[in-house]
């Protein structure tokens, strides 16, 4: 038989990850019924599979009614370890809003363990890095050129133009005005909408980008949702995954660049546009349009101010108000 929650029993069947992935696919077609915005549920179904295939990976039963503390453990001890100065990892909000997913996917089922434990994952160790340097920023934007029109078209999105991973992803040909990018940002019903300007590398290489795409789905029968990074899959028009973009571009692409990789790939670049508009004069309300804030608080954060950006600040002081005058 098998254990009850909480029971550390090898179940290395098959039919189980099959189980837990049929399931996962009721409960993502449930939430996308309700009123759940449909970015999220996009969200949803990635994070539940990959979950699924790790647990079955490491052995331990995956089934949602079998999901105990030893699976709960291995993930969090294992694929959602946290970031340290030894070893990379994911950032606290990566790990909440994982354990918050997997935790309605559970209660579903009846299990509760993941909200028994009433999980707290504090603050991050390791000073992010929020932003990369200009001479970093380019270095990493010539090295992601080389990997290929995604690849290049993704980095740049990001960096030059301020978006979101989540928006990179939900951006379809339809979105493309003869000056200005369509945006479609976070909220419930297909998110705040937001108009931007477009940087002239986004120009130069957009016809490149659109022909990658057309031969992509050339031949495809189904619906077109119009998705601009989109791929065949079997029958499928889908579109690339964050974690795959993870793995495959971003990471990858830090490491060719020689630059440190920062511990959240999703906003280290979106940062870096924001940082890099302020720093050269741009106003603080005009960067929060930019990047799609609702309040000019929020986007300080973005900015990264640090020791360095202070002492430049004194030095003007120092320009402008020298200091007593000699009597």
């Amino acid at each position: 038989m098998f254990g009850s929650p909480g029971s550390s029993e090898v179940v290395p069947l098959p039919s189980l990850a099959r189980g837990w992935r049929e399931q996962a696919e009721r409960y993502v077609e449930k939430r996308s019924q309700e009123s759940l915005s449909a970015h999220h549920v996009q969200e949803l179904r990635p994070v539940l599979r990959k979950t699924g295939r790790e647990l079955d990976q490491a052995g331990l039963a995956c089934l949602p009614a079998k999901f105990g503390d030893a699976q709960l453990d291995f993930l969090l001890n294992g694929p959602w370890r946290p970031a340290t100065e030894s070893q990379t990892g994911l950032a606290p909000v990566t790990r909440r809003y994982l354990a918050c997913i997997l935790n309605g996917f559970l209660k579903e089922s009846g299990n509760l363990v993941v909200e028994r434990r009433r999980l707290r994952f504090g603050r991050s160790a390791v000073r992010p890095l929020l932003a990369l340097t200009p001479e970093e920023a380019t270095r990493l934007l010539d090295v992601a050129a080389t990997f290929g029109i995604v690849a290049h078209a993704v980095v740049a999105f990001e960096l030059l133009m301020g978006l979101r991973r989540s928006e990179v992803r939900r951006l379809t040909v339809g979105d493309f005005g003869e000056q200005f990018l369509r945006v479609r940002g976070k909220g419930r019903a297909g998110g705040k909408v937001r108009i931007v300007p477009y940087h002239p590398e986004i120009l130069r290489i957009l016809p490149s980008l659109l022909e990658h795409r057309r031969q992509q789905v050339q031949g495809y029968r189904g619906p077109d949702p119009g998705y601009l990074f989109a791929r065949r899959s079997g029958s499928e028009l889908k579109v690339w995954s964050r974690s795959w973009l993870d793995e495959r571009i971003m990471g990858p692409a830090f490491e060719a660049a020689s630059v440190r990789r920062a511990w959240n790939l999703h906003h280290a670049l979106r940062r870096t546009c924001g940082r890099t508009l302020w720093k050269n004069g741009v106003p603080i309300e005009t960067v929060s349009k930019i990047l799609g804030h609702a309040d000019v608080r929020m986007t300080t954060r973005y900015l990264a101010i640090d020791q360095d950006d202070m002492a430049q600040a004194m030095e003007i002081l120092g320009r402008v108000l020298p200091g007593a005058r000699a009597v």
